[in-house]
């Protein structure tokens, strides 16, 4: 079969860019510095033998107010040419600009618009073949943000509406696209899911069976003008088949008696991958690709040897499956904490004293890449060594504690005990019995985190008095006067985290009584 693609592995940039229900735009490029390394990061792609990548052109952050600002696909095009990439383009990922509505049709002709201007930029810096998937996961999408509320537009019982926006947003995209680039290859991007009725609820399987034939795939019938052909869908929309699978994409319904779980390759009713990927080609033909896949932490390297296993049944099958992405290839923060990045890249990040994310290599990940690329992509696995494995890390003993079994009270004072201590910060325990007080007292660089356990205290913090009960909590700043009073028949349980840890803050060295009690 022809290869779409110069090597059977991608590297996919997480670039999520919609709003999240606390009003916050999100840019994973930017927040991967992406955008200030792309350079660097198409050199390590290269390095690992991965030769095609899905790139980013940030609809919501390059269109204001209309005034398209398209260097940055311009360099990013650039940049693959000169590293000798093939990039594929997301043009909606999540996004759309501040001012746009969703729900209208001048939203589709201002999309069309934007995809059109990045295909004049790209063919113009691109020798060829180029690559666009106009908008991603459009399901998901239409789930998230017409359903349940999870991104904008917010909506409630609006998934239908959505999922068609977005189709007639894709199709616009794609029109706007060939225009300027005949050639152009679409990439459709879509969730590759089952869901199976659980044990024992044979009456479920009609429920199960019509979301796996139906809403699964109603994306991919619109697109490609099976459904609702007034759309103005067409197989050439459709294009290739690019289908996202991670390790939950097969769940049960959930039921009173048994709530939804997520099965895994293990379980016997699972569906294997091979199997999946045959359905959706028996139905729409090929070529087809995993557009997204990957896990996190220690799992990586397993997760690869399945993908190997899997798509090696695929093609034993007959079918065309002509790649599979690695997403994200850089280790990129969590949606709802951009502080949390769970390593789940081929390339992890870690943030250097100058605020740069430098990019480490995950050893073993790559070392089950090269196994897998010996197999499914030999001609790209790379000729150079592996460095030698660090050595590996003792883990610090585990620390578990139970506050309830360890309160103690005193009689118009307070009782004291360090429960927890890590290298910044430590967890204590306050027990101050009825008319226990806490005096007033501060700590010149350590901020407590303060929370009611049991009963109801009264905090002073600063000049600002305040009732805490059973689980609030109240926030001490270092350098700030605080204290703690029980006015109450009933005792009171306050647990405090401190950060740095207060007696390392103030002396430089650890405590004499750590983990005692006073």
């Amino acid at each position: 079969m022809s290869r779409l693609f110069p090597s059977f592995f991608l590297g996919g940039f997480e670039c999520s860019t919609h709003l999240t229900t606390e009003g916050h735009r999100l840019d994973l490029v930017a927040a991967t510095q992406h955008d200030l390394q792309a350079g660097e990061d198409y050199a390590l792609c290269t390095s690992v033998g991965i030769r095609a990548v899905r790139e980013a052109a940030r609809w919501p952050i390059l269109d204001r107010d209309g005034r398209l600002d398209l260097d940055p696909v311009r360099r990013l095009a650039r940049l693959g040419r000169e590293a000798g990439l093939v990039q594929v383009w997301d043009l909606m990922h999540y996004g759309y600009p501040d001012d746009g509505d969703l729900f209208t049709p001048q939203c589709a002709d201002r999309f069309a618009r934007f995809a059109g201007a990045v295909a004049d930029v790209v063919r113009s810096e691109t020798e060829g073949p180029t690559f666009y998937t106009p908008v991603n996961e459009i399901s998901y999408n239409a789930w998230a943000a017409g359903d349940v509320g999870y991104m904008a537009p917010f909506g409630h019982g609006r998934g239908g509406e959505v999922k068609r926006a977005l189709v007639r947003a894709a199709i616009a995209g794609a029109d706007a696209i060939w225009e300027v680039d005949p050639d152009a290859h679409m990439l459709t991007v879509e969730p590759l899911v089952h869901l199976h009725a659980p044990p024992g609820r044979p009456d479920l399987r009609a429920e199960a069976d019509h979301f796996n034939e139906h809403v699964t795939l109603e994306a991919f019938d619109l697109l490609a003008g099976r459904l609702e052909p007034e759309l103005g869908g067409s197989r050439a929309h459709l294009g290739i088949v690019g289908l996202n699978y991670y390790s939950g994409n097969q769940w049960t319904i959930a039921v009173p008696e048994a709530p939804q779980r997520s099965l895994d390759w293990d379980d016997p009713g699972w569906i294997p991958l091979s199997e999946l990927l045959l359905e959706v080609e028996r139905r729409y033909g090929g070529p087809l690709i995993l557009a997204e896949t990957g896990s996190s932490g220690d799992s990586r390297p397993a997760w690869i040897e399945f993908l190997t296993r899997e798509a090696g049944h695929a093609l034993e099958r007959g079918v065309d499956l002509q790649g599979i992405c690695l997403y994200p290839i850089v280790t990129s923060p969590d949606w709802e904490d951009p502080t949390a990045f769970f390593d789940g890249g081929l390339f992890d990040v870690s943030p250097g004293a100058d605020g740069r994310l430098r990019r480490i290599l995950h050893r073993q990940t790559a070392a089950a890449l090269r196994e897998a690329q010996a197999v499914l992509d030999p001609r790209n696995l790379p000729a150079h060594p592996l460095e030698p494995a660090p050595e590996p890390v003792a883990e610090p003993p585990l620390q578990h504690t139970r506050p309830r079994e360890r309160a103690r009270f005193k009689v118009d004072n307070f009782a004291y005990d360090t429960l927890l201590a890590g290298e910044s910060l430590t967890v204590e325990l306050l027990g101050l019995g009825p008319g226990g007080e806490l005096p007033r007292h501060r700590h010149e660089h350590t901020e407590h985190l303060l929370t009611v356990i049991a009963g109801r205290g009264t905090f002073q913090i600063g000049s600002e008095y305040v009732e805490v009960e059973e689980g609030e909590s109240v926030l001490a700043p270092a350098g700030l006067y605080h204290g703690v009073k029980n006015a109450t028949d009933e005792p009171l349980l306050v647990q405090q985290v401190s950060a740095p840890k207060a007696w390392d803050a103030r002396f430089f060295g650890p405590h004499p009584s750590a983990l005692g009690q006073r």
